[in-house]
């Protein structure tokens, strides 16, 4: 069948054929008279077609719908081959405003068309001086700091972060391995201008958006681009600890590393159970100072009502605030801790009668911390293979970083004594080995090369041991874990109490020790180590016995005898 309409781009439609357009519906009318697709696509353009998917090309219907589409986006125009007899109105192309814009523009143009008279134009031929503006032009700027890894190793979520200055951005780069010199790493702070930076270690986050920032350096002076230098004045060493038996060496797979430098506990890092590292944001804790921790006994009565209100569910506001909600136990007792107020306002909605609140006045008491506060610090940082420390920095060697190993995470008054050096056991950091040999010694302990560890079976922690040898990363062997007896308890959920705590002590009462199950860390899913240490060298036979308050009010401690007149050496 011979159609009366055909397919044209939009930028090919003149003036003079404004009276031929059709609007996507009069085309859809005359293609709807094919009798099936494939005769539609003949007397399509081949470009047009090409717009259509084949999915659309399949069925007659989806054929005429692509096609009404692809008309309404305004790039092509149909012409009828035959002039309408009236123009195309507004609400005729009330439904298709692209080509409505289009039909208006060619109008337009038509109207505001100029003729040329029938002679040669004069042309402009007399050249002008050329005109130049100038552009201020800023140039980059010329300086750069480098940082020097040792050793070449693959990259970890850590980088290196100078911080923001009043002329530029902070700027984030990370160590890439010299190609020239195989013992080590460079991390280059490229186009910076000629002011003081700081440095930081930028660590990731887990749990939260803002990373952990450990400061290396203020005031670091850039260097021209083109410095080339046989050792960087900034140096950083990864390294990871080791422990020493007497068959050889072991990795680590728990506990707490510390990083004290310039009389600062400057990391505390928790020890993975595959052997890797995640940092505590000890900013978090120093920035605050601490409150003595209270806590509270609720036992309700109404003696109005003459009952107990066991099972109810309670507020508890402290300084006009709610700070808890719970609901009272078959006693009709709770306990809440983490207070620092002496009095607090328990609230019961509803009671005796629906509308009616109960209200009262409760004194707290301090809570029984030992050693001063110990706050649980969190491990936020993103696990690391290894621990970067500062051996060189603005030129000068840190010849004060030490390393210490503990168990259990270190209290406030234990942190503090770790800073000011009184605690023998932390290890002296001596890394000039790098400078001499590029490497480390096998025995120079106590920082030596990754050694060959003393197993049959590689753990996850031993094979992150393993797998960084032949990196140029080190080792440090840090001390072991302090003499002490350990205690495996089960914890129960449903009756264990932060205060509740295991007490081991002379059976002369002239030494004790108090572990409270807010100290004592968990090793699993279900059980808790208890660890007792220090204790005097003239201590031999000892007790060792678990208290618990009782679950009303009247303040008694229950105690179970574990063990009872029973020699030290026998629980080590």
């Amino acid at each position: 069948m011979h159609l009366v309409c055909k397919l044209i781009p939009s930028s090919k439609l003149s003036s003079s054929e404004l009276s031929y357009v059709l609007t996507p519906d009069e085309c859809i009318g005359q293609l709807s008279r094919l009798r099936n697709s494939d005769d539609i696509l003949r007397n399509l353009p081949k470009e047009f077609a090409q717009n259509i998917s084949l999915s659309s090309k399949k069925t007659t219907s989806g054929l005429l719908a692509a096609i009404r589409t692809e008309l309404g986006k305004g790039s092509w125009v149909s012409l009828s081959s035959f002039a309408r007899r009236s123009p195309l109105t507004d609400s005729q192309l009330q439904s298709f405003p692209r080509l409505k814009t289009l039909v208006d523009s060619v109008s337009v143009s038509n109207e505001s068309k100029v003729y040329k008279a029938g002679y040669k134009q004069v042309k402009d031929d007399v050249t002008l001086v050329r005109s130049y503006a100038h552009v201020p032009y800023e140039p980059s700027p010329e300086h750069k700091i480098v940082v020097e890894f040792a050793g070449q190793w693959s990259s970890n979520a850590a980088c290196l972060m100078l911080g923001k200055t009043d002329a530029q951005k902070e700027k984030v780069t990370v160590g890439k391995a010299d190609t020239e010199n195989k013992h080590r790493s460079l991390a280059t702070f490229k186009e910076l201008d000629a002011e003081g930076k700081t440095l930081y270690i930028k660590i990731p986050c887990s749990d939260q958006p803002q990373p952990i920032l450990l400061k290396l350096a203020e005031d670091l002076q850039p260097v021209d681009k083109e410095t080339q230098m046989d050792e960087w004045d900034n140096v950083l060493v990864p390294l990871v600890p080791v422990h020493k038996s007497d068959s050889g060496y072991v990795s680590i797979d728990r506990g707490y590393i510390y990083v004290v430098w310039q009389s600062e506990v400057w990391r505390e890092i928790q020890v993975q159970n595959d052997g890797r590292f995640s940092d505590v944001d000890l900013s978090l804790y120093q920035s605050t100072k601490s409150s003595p921790q209270r806590s509270v006994d609720i036992s309700l009565y109404d003696e109005d009502s003459e009952a107990f209100l066991s099972g109810e569910a309670f507020q508890l506001y402290q300084d006009g605030k709610k700070v808890y909600e719970g609901v009272l136990d078959e006693y009709a007792c709770a306990r809440v801790f983490g207070l620092t107020a002496e009095e607090v306002e328990v609230v019961v909605a509803d009671w005796p009668n629906e509308g009616e609140t109960y209200r009262e006045l409760l004194q707290t008491e301090l809570s029984p911390f030992k050693a001063g506060s110990k706050t649980k610090r969190e491990p936020l940082g993103v696990p690391l293979p290894h621990i970067w420390l500062p051996y060189k920095i603005n030129g000068s060697v840190q010849s004060d970083v030490a390393l210490y190993y503990s168990r259990a995470q270190l209290n406030t008054q234990q942190l503090n004594e770790l800073k000011s050096g009184n605690n023998e056991k932390a290890v002296k950091v001596d890394l000039s080995d790098y400078s001499s040999a590029h490497n480390f010694d096998a025995s120079s302990e106590p920082v030596i090369s990754l050694p060959n560890l003393d197993t049959q079976v590689l753990s996850k922690s031993d094979y992150n041991v393993v797998s960084q040898k032949e990196q140029g990363v080190a080792a440090a062997v840090v001390n072991s874990p302090s003499e002490g007896i350990v205690t495996t308890y089960k914890s129960n959920p449903q009756c264990d109490q932060p205060d509740d705590y295991f007490q081991l002590a002379c059976v002369d009462e002239t030494w004790s020790q108090k572990i409270f199950l807010r100290e004592a860390e968990f090793v699993d899913q279900y059980c808790k180590e208890v660890v007792f240490s220090g204790w005097l060298p003239e201590v031999k036979r000892v007790n060792l016995t678990r208290h618990c308050r009782s679950h009303n009010s009247d303040k008694t401690v229950l105690m179970s005898v574990i063990y009872q007149d029973i020699e030290l050496t026998e629980l080590l």
